[in-house]
């Protein structure tokens, strides 16, 4: 089981759905935590977040939810419809919902003020504008001498744009890097993005378990995925070397596949000459009885018309005596 820091959690919890959505809630709380949402329909955290009561279901008689009300819950053995939920299992759900409905507060407003802060550097900007942020500079005296810095206006992408940004910067990586293996986010390794004021914190996970950290470039506004790129490259990385394997496998199977086809074909060939072979000679034996019987018949002819004669010879020897 994963551990989770419920004081760090990334923005993208937020948007966990599904499967995605009940292995988070099972890392954080347990198995019947998460049978109690998944039974439910409870699907993502919007949905968990608007839930006036999770435990309210238990009021209701169904046979469906007996082992899980003995697993949550103490259930009175004189009167089965008075049930108390076990403390701690109710603490911790208590504490997550609160954990998350306050970090969906501050994602919304930080993305209001992201809104705003992205509007106010448009019409900063604009054309006609005699001065730009970018050359606002920032002055402070320094041991009696002026520093000058050009502030940098930041116009930040959604969360979501920059996940879409390097996922697809790794699958582009992996196809042109390694032979028939395509990188997925999500199913390979999963991206982790958190917007701390000006800057984005970002790591990923790799299928292997390994995390790495990504580095966010101010002044071009992406991450630096270099870090990565060369963890997948080496033997470390335990991920991309079953990848490979199972490639291999699949490439010796299909050659056995091949092998197998050619000596059947090569089988049936030598099968089809043989039967051409026994054809070609019965037909002969058939030709050579054939003459055989027709030369008999003409030799008994032959002799069937000589013997007329040789009784007329006698005939004509008897008159002259």
């Amino acid at each position: 089981m994963m551990i989770i820091d419920l004081n760090d959690l990334p923005d993208e919890v937020l948007f966990y759905s599904n499967d995605q959505f009940y292995k988070f809630i099972e890392d954080c709380l347990g198995v019947d935590e998460m049978n109690l949402l998944k039974i439910q329909s409870i699907k993502n955290i919007r949905t968990l977040l608007n839930v006036p009561d999770v435990f309210a279901i238990f009021s209701v008689n169904c046979k469906e939810l007996v082992d899980l009300k003995n697993s949550i819950c103490f259930v009175d053995e004189d009167n089965n419809k008075n049930i108390m939920v076990k403390s701690g299992i109710k603490a911790g759900i208590d504490n997550l919902i609160a954990t998350l409905k306050e970090k969906s507060n501050k994602y919304i407003k930080r993305k209001k003020n992201f809104k705003s802060s992205s509007s106010l550097s448009s019409a900063t900007n604009r054309p006609n504008s005699n001065t730009s942020l970018s050359n606002i500079m920032i002055s402070d005296s320094v041991d009696s001498s002026l520093t000058s810095t050009p502030a940098i206006a930041l116009n930040l992408f959604p969360i979501n744009d920059y996940i879409d940004l390097i996922s697809n910067s790794i699958e582009k990586f992996s196809i042109n890097t390694f032979t028939n293996i395509i990188l997925k986010n999500n199913v390979d390794y999963t991206i982790f993005l958190t917007l701390l004021d000006a800057n984005i914190d970002g790591q990923i996970k790799c299928g292997c378990s390994a995390i790495i950290k990504l580095g966010f470039r101010l002044n071009r506004n992406s991450f630096q995925l270099s870090s990565y790129f060369k963890h997948l490259k080496t033997s470390h990385c335990s991920m991309i070397k079953k990848k490979k394997q199972v490639f291999i496998q699949n490439l010796n199977k299909n050659d056995k596949l091949l092998d197998d086809l050619l000596q059947n074909k090569t089988f049936r060939d030598m099968n089809d000459c043989n039967d051409f072979d026994e054809e070609s000679l019965n037909d002969d034996n058939d030709s050579s009885q054939i003459a055989t019987n027709t030369s008999i018949s003409s030799n008994s002819c032959s002799i069937s018309k000589k013997r007329p004669t040789s009784s007329s010879s006698s005939n004509t020897t008897k008159k002259k005596a």
